[in-house]
């Protein structure tokens, strides 16, 4: 993988979608979206297909081991109760949002911190609300939103650190109100300057299947090597403008 620096503006467009459409998405997880959706879903906004989806992954999903498989192989043992980490959230969270007709991106956290189970970062997502014509931050292994206080509307990655920037406070919410979210979790990873913020991209989804499954006798690491050393590889990109969160 590869990391280098960017600006708010130049990552504007670069999100999952444009390289995995949706002729792409594997087939078991058009049949999990019936699953999901009881009805079409056509007759949802974006915010409440994406509420839909968090509260189905939180509710059917059970965590576990890092598992780093393709993402049929992903989604099939997440919902077996095998379990799965925030990266595997993110990965089935993003084929959903393709199959719905959402735009998402993928971001994640490089953590310094010592503490146990945050070091390594956290991986989470952002979708685009058609209706709301913004970016919105959704982490669906924590199932929450983040807001402003005395505001409803969910906020944005850059307007989450634009917020805490400004020293102004920043509360969250959980999406599915049967499940509970540590807080001192959340402000670990999300407002400790111990994490700082990277956008994944050039992931493309039909890639990682074919060298996971064709490879599959190999250790997951040594693939995810020779996909890299075939250029093939996601990068990280951090943003100049998010330089600074509290303490």
């Amino acid at each position: 993988m590869l990391s280098r620096f960017e600006t708010k503006e130049s990552i504007s467009e670069l999100y999952y979608n444009k390289l995995n459409p949706i002729s792409e998405i594997p087939k078991c997880f058009f049949e999990i979206n019936t699953k999901i959706f009881s009805q079409s879903s056509t007759t949802f906004n974006d915010l409440e297909k994406v509420e839909t989806i968090a509260r189905w992954m939180i509710l059917n999903i059970q965590r576990g081991r890092g598992l780093g498989l393709s993402s049929e192989d992903t989604v099939k043992t997440m919902t077996k109760e095998k379990g799965g980490v925030c990266s595997d959230f993110a990965q089935v969270f993003n084929n959903l949002c393709v199959i719905n007709e959402v735009k998402v991106k993928e971001w994640g956290f490089k953590s310094v911190s010592k503490k146990k189970g945050i070091q390594g970062g956290h991986s989470f997502n952002e979708f685009y609300s058609k209706e709301l014509e913004k970016w919105i931050l959704i982490d669906t292994y924590k199932c929450i939103f983040f807001y402003k206080t005395n505001s409803d509307i969910p906020l944005s990655v850059f307007e989450l650190f634009d917020t805490l920037k400004e020293n102004k406070k920043v509360i969250f919410k959980n999406i599915e109100p049967t499940y509970f979210t540590d807080p001192v979790r959340v402000k670990d990873v999300y407002l400790s300057s111990n994490s700082v913020p990277f956008l994944i991209t050039n992931y493309h989804n039909k890639t990682y299947d074919f060298y996971l499954k064709k490879f599959n006798y190999l250790p997951i690491f040594i693939t995810h090597g020779l996909i890299y050393l075939l250029g093939k590889s996601y990068k990280f990109l951090f943003i100049r403008e998010i330089n600074f969160q509290p303490k």
